[in-house]
């Protein structure tokens, strides 16, 4: 039986929840909505920009304001873009520090080190660029739009079930 580590999957749920709380903006009492991690600067058409596109409808969001969000999305992505492309430079180097015989572990942590700071530059852009998209919305949006990630995350569990990605099991664990 493979040994499960209680503690790190704890961490990652907690970081995903909160991840999650911070995309919908819900307090632990479901008061203002903010926007979220995978919003704008991830490429066209994907994060909450394009699930407030498919979504516009239902979220009664006018032309101008999907037009504003569009706009913020396309300038979260000039800045974002080169933070993705020198994380993927400084991923590749690390790649090929650790296939090294013989690694150096001081120059591998500190290349650890810049990708945690390229990460920590994206992740604050997407804060901003969300934290911008929030600020379009109503409050009433805002509610719906919990509303809908919290319909989509339930759907996403049902779909992954548990063999998702972030559980691993043995073979000798399969039902």
């Amino acid at each position: 039986m493979a040994r499960r580590r209680p503690r790190a999957r704890l961490l990652r749920s907690l970081a995903a929840g909160a991840s999650g709380l911070l995309w919908i903006g819900v307090s632990a009492h479901a008061q203002p909505p903010d926007a979220g991690p995978d919003g704008p600067g991830h490429g066209p058409g994907h994060g909450i920009e394009r699930m407030l596109e498919r979504n516009a409808d239902r979220l009664g969001l006018d032309a101008a304001t999907r037009d504003r969000i569009r706009a913020l999305a396309e300038d979260s992505r000039k800045v974002s873009d080169p933070l993705r492309a020198e994380r993927d430079r400084l991923r590749d180097e690390l790649r090929a520090m650790l296939s090294a015989e013989t690694p150096d572990l001081d120059a591998v942590l500190a290349k650890a080190d810049e990708i945690g700071t390229v990460d920590t530059q994206l992740h604050k852009q997407r804060l901003r660029t969300l934290f911008a998209i929030r600020a379009l919305l109503t409050p009433e949006q805002r509610r719906e739009l919990v509303r809908l990630h919290e319909e989509r995350r339930a759907e996403w569990g049902e779909r992954r079930g548990r063999w998702g990605p972030d559980r691993w099991h043995d073979s000798s664990e399969r039902e």
